[in-house]
């Protein structure tokens, strides 16, 4: 008898994958019940398994629910792949048998099916579970879709003639869900070490044309570690500043001033960035080793269409990351400034009048915007200014015809420097009477 019983068991296990590729199905193999008194249920199989991800741990419980003993001789585990196309060795399947505490491989029989406890012959008493611990693992080149795990296992009941004693424990088949590997991500890093940074001697007030005001950036390296920078200065406003109004300078280590590059932020659009690049690559990077400081002299100034605003400056100093590390910024305290309107602008040129003070004295009213020593109004004619310069002359022949003073030539001095103004008036009446029948043309 237990020869049959042997040769039954091994016949139910060799047609096992037959009757597996579709568990829900009525019909039994030949030499089995259609209906066993051991049931198989899984318990704990999650929802998904990730391809070359963590393995996943889950349970099935065969349970006898006769009343006297039942032998179980052997199980199979199955992923029914709908057209997934699986291969072996796709798929890992490790179980621990009842009753165990270590993990065993279990045999691949062909593609996404598997050998649990073969032959294992363990007997499940009257009302009692046998419960064993699957562990499957998913290759990161495995096909994602959805697969229907099965738990089948052969069981046999001693009390019946052999012909009759094999029947199959099926299992439901719930869905699996594959996910598809996921891309290796960058390794964490950490942000590299920061220089300590500060603006000195940032003017409260700029006046928009006037020459350019000195200050310092001062960085210092208290890291512990040598450090590679770029250093920048960012004005900081409610709108964003011209930058063809700011005249932004650094010195260079040889001494030459260089002029700031302009940029902006993506993240700040009302911030104008002036990097400090020297030109090339190699120049551009401030090496400071640990403990080490560098000072920049700097100096800025705005034309005379600069807006009159409140303004913010900073520095901000870029950290190149080493091995296994993300960039990183500093930031120095904010120092506030305002730009004011240019002061000193031209008033209109008016033509010369001559006052005659005497009979041999001529007195000159040169207008003041001849002998400004600021910029030349807009509305001033080229020839006028330059036409000035007769004026000194003039004032002192005056002075020595009054004092009395003077030589022979002081009367044609003073004849002179009449003829020059005289000159002057008509060429200034020229023109304006030239623009006059300009504009009425």
């Amino acid at each position: 008898m237990a020869a049959a019983a042997a040769l039954a068991s091994g016949a139910a296990l060799t047609s096992a994958p037959a009757a597996l590729a579709a568990p829900t199905a009525t019909a039994a193999p030949q030499g089995t019940q259609a209906t066993s008194p051991v049931t198989a249920a899984f318990g704990g199989l999650p929802d998904s398994v990730k391809a070359g991800g963590a393995p996943i741990e889950f349970s099935v419980t065969l349970k006898n629910t006769v009343d006297h003993q039942m032998d179980v001789l052997g199980s199979v585990l199955t992923l029914a792949d709908p057209g997934l196309g699986i291969k072996p060795g796709q798929f890992k399947l490790e179980y621990q048998a009842p009753g165990t505490t270590g993990w065993q491989a279990a045999e691949e029989r062909g593609a996404a099916v598997w050998d649990v406890d073969r032959n294992g012959g363990r007997h499940v008493a009257a009302g009692a579970e046998a419960v064993y611990r699957l562990r499957l693992t998913v290759a990161a080149d495995a096909p994602a879709g959805r697969v229907g795990p099965g738990f089948n296992a052969i069981v046999s009941d001693p009390t019946l003639p052999p012909e009759q004693r094999i029947s199959t424990a099926l299992s439901t088949s719930p869905n699996l869900v594959v996910a598809p590997a996921v891309t290796p991500t960058t390794p964490a890093t950490t942000p590299a070490a920061t220089a300590d940074v500060r603006l000195d001697g940032v003017p409260a007030v700029f006046t928009a044309g006037t020459e350019s005001k000195p200050f310092k950036l001062v960085l210092g390296n208290t890291s512990g570690k040598d450090l590679r920078l770029v250093p920048a200065i960012v004005f900081q406003g409610k709108d964003l500043l011209p930058s063809g109004t700011v005249r932004f300078e650094f010195q260079a280590p040889n001494g030459d001033w260089l002029e700031g590059t302009p940029g902006g932020d993506s993240d700040h659009p009302a911030w104008l960035c002036m990097g400090l690049r020297a030109g090339s690559k190699d120049a551009d990077v401030v090496v400071l080793p640990k403990g080490g400081t560098r000072t920049f002299n700097l100096r800025l100034a705005f034309t005379k269409d600069a807006p009159v605003v409140a303004e913010s400056l900073l520095a901000r100093v870029g950290s190149l990351p080493g091995a296994g590390e993300s960039g990183a910024e500093s930031f120095s305290p904010r120092a506030d400034f305002t730009i004011e309107a240019a002061t000193g602008t031209l008033a209109p040129t008016t033509p010369v009048t001559f006052v005659p003070a005497a009979p041999a004295t001529v007195a000159i009213a040169v207008p003041a915007a001849q002998v400004t020593t600021g910029a030349p109004s807009p509305a001033a004619e080229p020839v006028q200014v330059a036409a000035a310069a007769p004026a000194p002359a003039a004032v002192e022949a005056t002075r020595l015809a009054s004092t009395g003073g003077g030589s022979s030539s002081a009367p044609m001095a003073i004849t002179g420097a009449t003829a020059i103004a005289l000159g002057i008036g008509t060429l200034v009446v020229a023109r304006r009477r030239q623009r006059a029948q300009g504009a009425g043309n």
